[in-house]
């Protein structure tokens, strides 16, 4: 190959030059450019973690007294006391009745409770049917969504028992039959670990055994 002479030439030869430097250093800052920019993506995910969880942990404080007040409160008074079903349906049953009862409502039918699992409690549903006069059904009302444990009015149905254009006597107020569906929340029954009785009988039987065996061993 014939390179020309004279200046073309060297300014020929000064571009070849500048090119292979210029392609040495892209040779290496680009791979570090690019792991720079990895490095930084990550050291930016982490100290946003970081803060993240500094944010997190300057309010264990407000979390710890949130969870002291709650305590306080006594939270399971809320809540029907029986874990078993069984249990848990008698007992609030014996709730609604007496309200019921003690707000001038003529109780006239009620439905076996009917019970159903939600997250780490269970929901007794009771459906009560009862006449009452339009002054004692809001006082009814009243007193069994204000009562503790806490009771929740989920349907309620309402029909007349007297014709349209009815004239009551006076001071007299006509009935209104009405039929509430009631809901209350309880706790599931504790977990009990069956072993134990199984490993206690074993003790008694290996102490049963070991008593037989000294008894014979004196005869």
């Amino acid at each position: 190959m014939n390179w020309p002479a004279g200046l073309r030439g060297r300014l020929l030869a000064v571009v070849l030059l500048l090119l292979v430097i210029g392609a040495a250093i892209a040779a290496v800052a680009v791979p570090a450019y690019v792991l720079y920019d990895r490095y930084d993506q990550a050291l930016s995910a982490a100290q946003e973690r970081i803060d993240r969880y500094h944010r997190v942990s300057s309010q264990r404080g407000d979390h710890r007294r949130a969870l002291d007040m709650l305590k306080a409160r006594e939270s399971a008074r809320f809540f029907l006391k029986n874990s078993a079903p069984n249990l848990g349906g008698s007992e609030l049953t014996d709730l609604v009745r007496p309200l019921l009862e003690a707000n001038g409502s003529r109780l006239t039918s009620i439905q076996p409770p009917t019970v159903k699992d939600d997250a780490g409690f269970r929901v007794y549903s009771l459906s009560v049917g009862f006449n009452a006069t339009p002054s004692a059904l809001q006082k009814t009302l009243y007193a069994v969504e204000t009562s503790i444990p806490y009771l929740f009015i989920e349907n309620v149905t309402l029909r007349a028992t007297v014709p349209r254009g009815y004239k009551p006597p006076p001071n007299q107020e006509p009935e209104v039959s009405a039929t509430i569906e009631v809901q209350a929340y309880g706790p599931k029954d504790i977990f009990r670990n069956p072993r134990a009785p199984a490993a206690a009988g074993g003790l008694t039987g290996a102490g049963t055994g070991a008593g037989a065996a000294a008894n014979g061993g004196k005869g």
